[in-house]
């Protein structure tokens, strides 16, 4: 796939991260140890991924005509993403998001989209020349439904390569699914869209055949620890996660869809893809923040080597 750059159609939102010895119970107040704030979205969080990993990387979204904004344009063009199709939207603020985490590293988030659910089809019709010039097309589901569903169905329908990570999860549309190269559900996601329990390699490989029979060409289902679960076709396989000590593991399904795009834009066949993305994600759980968990290339490189040399 390389030469063509990734196009993302993804939302931003700044992240104000609150950590502590143990999450909060409902109506419950708990006292934190650290503060911060940290960019953050899934799409913008997996634009930056992959663009830290080597890959050519357009963006198309909205921001707040605020400060919010300006420090992603700021970091946008810091890192060489393309920006020109990110529209300042007067209307609505950039998205913001709250992330509570405790001491083993769970997480509780919640975002408020602001300018992200006001993407809308014109958008994604601006930017028709640098999709159908693109070697895949990555969507989430933070924006405005409708616009990703469209920006879907016109990458498919120009022969670009489509990704769908399904977060946070929502009924799809049948018609949906044959537009999708590629769809990477986490195991509650799945759950949320099939119906299927997903608790385990067995279950995500269930889930898995459920999004190919509706025509999906391939399924990731990703379990946390427990790995990932590729289902194409009449293939199933299991890809054991790296072993490490997790800090924090907000984002991490992010950087493992990030490294999985850049991976598939350097030509890698796709499980070779799934181990990279794999590898990617484990190193980000061991180190606090998103963006700033990101691991270099090399870092990937070694941490694969040195798992086959086990």
């Amino acid at each position: 796939m390389p030469n063509k750059p990734l196009t993302v159609v993804g939302g931003y939102a700044v992240g104000f991260v609150f950590q502590a010895a143990r999450l909060p119970n409902p109506g419950e107040t708990v006292i934190g140890d650290r503060f911060y704030e940290c960019s953050g979205g899934k799409g913008s969080n997996q634009a930056v991924t992959a663009r830290r990993l080597g890959a050519p990387v357009r963006l198309v979204a909205r921001l707040g005509k605020d400060r919010y904004g300006d420090q992603a344009l700021a970091m946008y063009e810091r890192l060489g993403i393309d920006t020109n199709f990110i529209v300042r939207d007067q209307e609505s603020h950039t998205g913001v998001g709250a992330i509570l985490v405790d001491s083993a590293g769970r997480n509780l988030i919640s975002v408020v989209p602001g300018a992200n659910l006001r993407i809308a089809r014109e958008d994604i019709d601006r930017a028709e020349a640098a999709i159908a010039d693109s070697c895949l097309v990555g969507c989430q589901l933070e924006n405005n439904l409708d616009a990703v569903d469209y920006a879907l169905h016109k990458a498919h329908r120009l022969g670009v390569p489509t990704l769908l990570d399904p977060a946070p999860a929502v009924k799809l549309p049948e018609d949906l699914y044959p537009c999708l190269d590629f769809i990477k559900p986490n195991e509650t996601e799945a759950t949320i869209l099939t119906g299927i329990n997903v608790a385990d390699p067995d279950g995500a490989a269930e889930a898995g055949l459920w999004f190919v029979q509706r025509g999906v060409k391939a399924a990731i289902v990703t379990l946390g620890q427990n790995g990932a679960v590729l289902v194409a076709g009449r293939e199933v396989k299991h890809f054991p996660a790296p072993t490490v000590q997790a800090v924090d593991t907000t984002g991490a399904g992010d950087i493992f869809s990030g490294a999985l795009m850049a991976a598939l834009w350097a030509g890698d066949p796709v499980p070779a893809s799934i181990e990279f993305a794999s590898h990617a994600a484990a190193l980000s759980v061991t180190r606090p923040g998103v963006i700033e968990a990101i691991p270099q290339r090399r870092e990937v490189l070694e941490s694969l080597a040195a798992g086959r040399n086990k």
